[in-house]
Parts: C-alpha cells; sequence; structure tokens
C-alpha cells in the first residue's frame, strides 16, 4: 500500500502523517487489496479540510471532511471511508452467497 501525502497550503507534519497511517492500516482487515492511498490536506481561513482517496483493485473511494481541526477532519473523512468500505465489502459477500445459491439450487425439470 502506497501511501501519498499532499498538503495545501499546510505543512504535512509527522504526527499528522502518522494518525492518518494507522487509521488507515485498519481498513487492511477488510479491504485487503488496498494499491494506492491519496491523502489531502488543505486549510482555508478557519476551515481545515481532509480528503482521503483509496484505490483498490475493483473499486475507488473517496471522502472528505471539513473541520476546525485537521486532526477532526480527517478523523470523519476516515470515518466515512471505513463506512463505504464496509457497505461495499458487505455488497461484495452478499452477491458471492446469491452466486453460490443460485448454483446450488438448480431447478430440476
Amino acid at each position: 500500500m502506497k501511501v501519498n501525502f499532499t498538503g495545501r497550503h499546510v505543512e504535512v507534519t509527522e504526527a499528522l502523517r502518522t494518525f492518518a497511517e494507522e487509521r488507515l492500516s485498519k481498513m487492511t482487515s477488510y479491504l485487503d487489496d488496498i494499491i494506492d492511498v491519496h491523502v489531502i490536506m488543505s486549510v482555508e481561513k478557519h476551515r481545515h479540510m481532509g480528503e482521503v482517496c483509496v484505490k483498490t483493485r475493483h473499486s475507488e473511494f473517496v471522502a472528505s471532511a471539513e473541520t476546525d481541526d485537521m486532526y477532526a477532519s480527517l478523523s470523519q473523512a476516515l470515518e466515512k471511508l471505513e463506512t463505504q468500505a464496509h457497505k461495499h465489502a458487505g455488497k461484495r459477500q452478499a452477491s458471492i452467497k446469491n452466486c453460490v445459491r443460485e448454483t446450488v439450487s438448480v431447478p430440476e425439470e
């Protein structure tokens, strides 16, 4: 997993990097095929915006949040991303189960 950090009008500190990387490492349990992650942090006046883009083999997830604190923005964006990933994993498992059911229950004629 390759993680890129971009700071727009803000310096990306080591503490911000470790915070984001720790939260992203938890996502590998249900998204095992993560190829690339791009974390974008920007500041405009008092607005701190965090955006996280995760690219996997099958799909791409994007989440962003805006608060008065950069850590809170990254935390909210990563929570949104986890929600998207959980939903995607559930859909994938449901489709696999449906395919198995359809192949097992072949109607007899």
